[in-house]
C-alpha cells in the first residue's frame, strides 16, 4: 500500500536546496495544494515542483477554514491549504518544517515529518546505504534556507550514526 503525503512548501523547498527532492519520491504519493505549488515555484528560483508531485484542489469547506486560520494569523496560507489537503484526503503524512503547523496538524490528528524526518526514513527504509551521503544531505539541508538548531543537528547526526550501527 502506498503511503499518501501532504506537502507544504517548506520541505519542497529546503530538500531541493539540499540536492535531496528525489527522497520524497521514495516516502509515497507526494500532493500538494494550489497554493503551495505557486509558492514553491516563486521561492525556488525558476524550478518547478517534479512530475511526480501531484497538484490538488481543496474542496470549498477546506479552502474556507484555511481561509479563517490564515485571517487569524494562527499559520500561513500554504500550511494551512495543506493541512486542510491532508485532513481532506485522509493524508498518511502530513510534511512541514514549520513549528506552528505541525502543531496544530498535531491537534488535528494527523502523523506530522519535516525534511530531516525525510531524510531519516529513507535512511532507515535502506534507500539511502552510503553513511557519508546521508551525512552530506543532512549538512545541504543545513546549509538551505531551513533553520536547524546545533541541537537538532547534533541529534541528526546521532540518529544516522545509529542507523547505519
Amino acid at each position: 500500500m502506498t503511503r499518501v503525503i501532504v506537502c507544504d512548501t517548506g520541505p519542497l523547498l529546503h530538500l531541493s536546496e539540499a540536492g535531496a527532492i528525489d527522497l520524497l519520491s521514495l516516502v509515497g504519493d507526494i500532493l500538494i495544494p494550489t497554493l503551495v505549488a505557486i509558492e514553491f515555484e516563486s521561492n525556488a528560483q525558476g524550478w518547478r515542483p517534479p512530475q511526480w508531485v501531484k497538484v490538488v484542489e481543496l474542496e470549498s469547506s477546506a479552502r474556507q477554514k484555511a481561509e479563517k486560520w490564515t485571517k487569524a494569523n494562527q499559520i500561513d496560507a500554504g500550511e494551512a491549504e495543506a493541512i486542510n489537503l491532508a485532513l481532506q484526503v485522509k493524508a498518511d503524512w502530513l510534511l512541514t518544517d514549520d513549528a506552528k503547523a505541525r502543531q496544530l496538524a498535531e491537534s488535528m490528528g494527523l502523523e506530522v515529518h519535516g525534511s530531516i524526518g525525510i531524510l531519516l526514513w529513507t535512511v532507515a527504509a535502506g534507500n539511502i546505504r552510503d553513511k557519508s551521503l546521508a551525512f552530506n544531505l543532512l549538512d545541504n539541508l543545513a546549509n538551505s534556507s531551513l533553520w536547524i538548531s546545533e541541537r537538532v543537528l547534533q541529534e541528526g547526526r546521532k540518529a544516522i550514526d545509529a542507523l547505519f550501527e
